[in-house]
């Protein structure tokens, strides 16, 4: 990449090229073609169309100037502003060569070789400018291609660490239950934050591949998946009700982490209310090409504050001990299978999540 200087330096030099093209066409036109304009607009189209042309040179060093194009890329935009300069200017030249043979080189040839050339420099210039940015946006692709790459690298390589640590300390936590006067409290306490930081590493693992792009659809049985899920939280939670109508065969365009998808939001439902004589509702639909979940509670419901912006990562109750990515994670891998989701209040009461996936 270019330093800011050389880049300045590049930009200066176009500008001066407009400044001048537009200077020589001023001036031929001036000494050649006013004196046989015939009217005032024509004086005036006549100016325009000398400036015109080495404005476009002007403001394309400014654009370069501001820029951060490589020295590579400049010289891309300076090589097909000189060849648009000769080419052009060449026809000028093709058309004059008895005039130049026979030793005279008019005012009008001049000015039409500047005239032309400028036209020729100006298209150039703009021609390169553009393959210039498009060799900058390929080039910055692969550089952040090369940095997801790297991240996805280090959040492995920490994760892989991290979870040998966690796995040896809740094994020295269980060895230590009912030894050496150890408070049982306090080693349920190790284990619950133990499980805690491996469950964040695992959603940071999921959020890193949503956004990398990593994550590809494929038809899922939206059904089986889904009846899974709540079997899952039956038995994590057998205090909670489940009041659930599923439809059998409901194929959609999703991934192989839409599990995460239901479990978390079937899991917020039970993690913010008092499971004793909650009841969660899980509908399903088809609605034209999509397919829709619904997954409704008749709990306390979302605060206000935290509604609009319960997709945001960081966002949770006062009182909650999570991370805040739950709901985060549920709408990234919704979105990489080009879905939606969104929430509102349930009536009576409560929280009521829909999910829209593409059917399959």
């Amino acid at each position: 990449m270019s330093t800011p200087g050389s880049r300045k330096r590049w930009g200066a030099l176009f500008v001066t090229l407009g400044v001048t093209l537009a200077a020589a066409g001023l001036t031929f036109w001036f000494a050649w073609g006013l004196p046989t304009a015939g009217s005032y607009n024509q004086a005036v189209l006549g100016i325009v169309v000398h400036v015109l042309f080495g404005y476009i040179v002007v403001m394309s060093g400014l654009t370069i100037y501001r820029s951060d194009l490589a020295v590579s890329e400049c010289w891309v935009a300076a090589k097909w502003c000189l060849g648009g300069f000769l080419f052009m200017s060449s026809f000028v030249v093709w058309a004059s060569v008895p005039e130049i043979r026979a030793g005279g080189i008019s005012l009008a040839f001049a000015n039409q070789f500047v005239i032309v050339g400028s036209v020729g420099a100006a298209a150039g210039v703009l021609i390169g400018l553009n393959r210039g940015q498009a060799a900058q946006n390929a080039r910055l692709v692969e550089d952040t291609r090369d940095q997801r790459e790297t991240l996805r690298f280090l959040l492995r390589l920490v994760r892989h660490d991290i979870k040998n640590d966690l796995a040896v300390i809740g094994g020295f936590a269980d060895r230590l239950e009912g030894q050496y006067d150890a408070d049982p409290e306090e080693l349920a306490l190790i284990q619950e934050r133990t499980d805690a930081a491996r469950s964040l590493l695992e959603t940071a693992d999921t959020i890193i591949e949503s956004e990398t792009g990593q994550l590809t659809t494929e038809p899922v049985d939206l059904s089986v998946a889904l009846r899974e899920q709540v079997d899952a939280l039956e038995t994590t939670y057998p205090d909670l009700a489940v009041d659930a109508d599923i439809d059998d065969d409901l194929r959609v365009a999703a991934n192989e982490l839409i599990d995460e998808v239901f479990w978390n939001v079937l899991e917020n439902a039970a993690e913010h209310n008092d499971v004793s004589g909650l009841t969660v509702s899980v509908t399903t639909e088809r609605v034209g090409e999509t397919v829709e979940v619904a997954i409704a509670d008749d709990g306390g419901g979302i605060p206000e504050g935290i509604l609009e912006s319960a997709f945001e990562p960081s966002i949770q109750r006062p009182e909650s001990e999570g991370d805040g990515l739950g709901l985060y994670l549920v709408r990234k891998l919704v979105e990489t299978c080009d879905g939606s989701v969104t929430i509102e209040d349930s009536d009576p009461s409560g929280t009521a999540f829909r999910i829209r996936l593409p059917a399959a």
